[in-house]
């Protein structure tokens, strides 16, 4: 993967994508940051310069000041709380709640990020366009069983972790943003819908969240 000194961070991004739970936590932790747009419907992710930059191919990614680029949405957040430890928005490694933030990142990382992706594309699971609506489907039904484990999960009053807002928070927001204007997916989920409505009120998503249309 090529290194290149910046002095400062670049969020290689698009719309609507992973990148969004990144901005928020930078701007929540008020780090400077320049955005490099990756316009994957032209395919711009599968060039040769971003995959010498990113060989996986997949937005986001985030280049250090020092010039070192990561992937992967739970890496990155939890390089960003190791470089900018406060505010404390990523438990630290001999913080009580380190473990749960760990398990519960790494839960919505891997298992509804990427249920969205069969939401979304379903392309990109199987060629034929007729099965498109039977996976839609089932990715539907499968992520707002993921969104019932997140609501009983949520320990505080309203943030995930009882010690109050983390990075958690912002994953969870964005995902419910990803799954659009459906009142299904809330009403019946009330410490999901009290979280969602806490973090919509922050000044980071006033500035982020309409970048993302």
């Amino acid at each position: 993967m090529a290194k290149v000194e910046t002095g400062h961070y670049r969020l290689f991004w698009e719309k609507m994508s992973g990148a969004m739970v990144v901005e928020l936590l930078l701007d929540e932790m008020q780090v400077p940051y320049q955005r490099v747009a990756v316009d994957m419907a032209a395919g711009a992710h599968r060039s040769p310069d971003y995959l010498a930059l990113n060989p996986t191919g997949q937005v986001p990614a985030l280049a250090f000041p020092s010039g070192e680029i990561i992937g992967e949405t739970a890496a990155i957040i939890i390089a960003l709380g190791e470089h900018h430890p406060q505010p404390s928005l990523v438990p630290a490694p001999d913080h009580p709640d380190r473990a749960r933030f760990l398990r519960w990142l790494i839960y919505m990382a891997a298992s509804p990020y990427m249920t969205f992706i069969q939401f979304n594309h379903p392309e990109r699971f199987l060629d034929d366009p007729r099965s498109h609506p039977a996976l839609v489907d089932n990715a539907r039904r499968r992520l707002l069983d993921q969104f019932t484990l997140m609501d009983q999960a949520i320990m505080g009053a309203p943030f995930l972790l009882a010690s109050g807002v983390s990075a958690l928070d912002l994953y969870a927001y964005m995902l419910i943003e990803f799954f659009g204007d459906d009142p299904v997916s809330l009403a019946v989920r009330p410490r999901l819908a009290g979280l969602y409505a806490s973090v919509a009120k922050r000044a980071s998503v006033a500035r982020v969240r309409p970048r993302h249309g």
